[in-house]
């Protein structure tokens, strides 16, 4: 009996490492709820043989659109009602202004099916398009991958719970359990991919940046009336005569070396010039 444990736990290892595995476990939804999705993201029913089935491709898209506006505020709250009626939400934004511009930028995830329609209705929003452009990525060969690998995981999870129940010697469950909680650490990671893989399918990623620019405007707050530009300069000047001197100080030991070389220079000319008067 224990040699047949010991036989079907190591059939169930080799298995478990031919499915193979990954160190991902991010989850963005239940495995359910992704095997529950409307049916526009799984394969199309057919009437063909099994040996005739189409795999429906798996895309994911992406976009942008920059363009200049004529009031931001405005083109915002534009944005923002467009969304909910299909089914897009805003997943991040950030918003800055400088003397002459404002800027917006919002990242904003649509349903695959309704990318296009929302590109071209915001496109419309624009005073001046400056860029627009779009990328598809097929994913399809590891989409499909990681639902094999998830469902034969699974399968042997279940192998591995047989075992656990018809186990009598303590040496066999232990094994057992061991393997089994292996098993269903691969299965967590894959279902982490998998669940991330299919938001990024079923929800393609628009972003969108736009600015508005203003007019010029003076600002006479920054000038100062000239009592107080003559007292900053006195200010500054007098700042100035106090970094001269720290330098002028910093400098003093070259000083005592030029004081020291012209002392040597007078005292060699002095006694050049007494040998020179001694009688020969």
């Amino acid at each position: 009996m224990k040699l047949s444990y010991f036989i079907s736990i190591m059939l169930l290892q080799v298995a478990a490492c031919g499915s193979g595995g990954s160190n991902e476990t991010a989850k963005l939804a239940t495995f359910d709820e992704i095997m529950e999705m409307p049916a526009t993201t799984q394969p199309a029913p057919t009437n063909k043989p099994a040996d005739e089935f189409v795999v429906a491709k798996k895309l994911i898209k992406t976009g942008g659109i920059d363009f200049q506006s004529e009031n931001v505020a405005d083109d915002y709250k534009k944005i923002s009602k467009i969304l909910p009626e299909l089914g897009a939400y805003i997943e991040s934004e950030n918003q800055s202004k400088s003397t002459n511009r404002i800027n917006y930028t919002i990242t904003i995830r649509v349903p695959w099916n309704k990318y296009d329609t929302l590109m071209a209705s915001i496109s419309d929003l624009a005073f001046r398009l400056d860029n627009k452009y779009s990328n598809v990525q097929d994913v399809t060969e590891r989409y499909y991958d990681l639902k094999t690998r998830i469902k034969n995981k699974k399968a042997l999870e279940q192998r591995y719970l047989e075992l656990l129940n018809k186990a009598q010697a303590i040496k066999d469950i232990l094994e057992i359990e061991r393997n089994l909680n292996q098993v269903r650490t691969e299965i967590e990671n894959l279902e982490g991919q998998f669940n991330y893989l299919s938001k990024q399918v079923n929800f393609s990623t628009l972003q969108v940046s736009f600015y508005e620019v203003l007019p010029y405007t003076y600002d006479s707050s920054q000038r100062k009336g000239f009592g107080a530009r003559i007292l900053s300069a006195l200010n500054n000047g007098w700042q100035g005569f106090l970094s001269f001197l720290v330098a002028i100080t910093m400098l003093w030991p070259f000083a005592l070396l030029a004081v020291g070389v012209l002392y040597g220079i007078k005292w060699i000319r002095k006694n050049r010039k007494k040998g020179a008067s001694l009688p020969k």
